[in-house]
């Protein structure tokens, strides 16, 4: 998932700025979302590449917070599919998964004998 994000203010004194954060594919703009204060004392500022994976390691989580937030658009409703597997009757259908990073399942091997 990409992340962009917008600052609105910055206030040197006290280290803090404000930022506005969503998704890339997001549907709405970046614009329209909240912006939140940000204390940057604690940043790894040495470039701007350093700096900006400080803030999203800092900010990502407000990114799942705001995908469960969103209203569904009616022609994403997803479908309760039944447990046995009939492809012909998953077609047309809106289907919802779960994307998890780090995957753990069962590897195909073969029996290997020592």
């Amino acid at each position: 998932m990409k992340i962009i994000f917008k600052i609105t203010r910055h206030n040197p004194e006290e280290k803090v700025i404000s930022v506005k954060i969503c998704r890339l594919h997001s549907h709405k703009s970046i614009n329209e979302y909240k912006s939140k204060r940000v204390d940057y004392s604690g940043f790894d500022m040495f470039d701007t590449e350093t700096f900006v994976d400080s803030l999203i390691r800092k900010c990502g989580h407000r990114i799942k917070n705001q995908d469960e937030s969103e209203e569904i658009l009616t022609s994403n409703q997803p479908f309760e599919v039944s447990k046995e597997l009939d492809i012909d009757n998953l077609i047309d259908k809106v289907i919802s998964s779960k994307l998890q990073d780090n995957y753990r399942g069962v590897l195909n091997m073969r029996r290997v004998i020592l």
